[in-house]
């Protein structure tokens, strides 16, 4: 699936009290987020609103300003389907790109499957 999104990240997230990456398309409606409390061990991926669920590995590559995410068909099937997402990241440059980047560190902290390229 193809996403062009706004997002926000946060490697901790106040509110939340976790590490978060969120991701929306306001033109498709659709949101995909990547998130991990500090306490946890797995991922969890959620799409669209309020679908989710845990994993413990999975594939994420930052490459410039798009955010590559791929998912095993067990996991998809959990979701909405889709085992790949390339999101276009809408204004990520400088301080917010930083952010997004030591958020994806977070989540992927002890981790493989995390990749990261300017």
């Amino acid at each position: 699936m193809h996403l062009n999104a706004t997002v926000s990240a946060s490697a901790f997230d106040e509110h939340y009290q976790m590490a978060l990456v969120y991701c929306f398309d306001r033109e498709r409606n659709y949101c995909f987020s990547l998130s991990r409390f500090p306490e946890e061990d797995e991922i969890e991926v959620m799409v669209l609103d309020q679908i989710n669920h845990k994993v413990g590995d999975l594939s994420v590559e930052l490459r410039g300003s798009t955010l590559n995410v791929t998912l095993d068909k067990s996991l998809a099937a959990h979701l909405d389907g889709h085992t790949t997402y390339a999101i276009g990241l809408l204004g990520i440059e400088g301080p917010e790109r930083d952010d997004l980047c030591d958020a994806l560190r977070k989540i992927f902290e002890g981790k493989q499957g995390l990749k990261l390229e300017d």
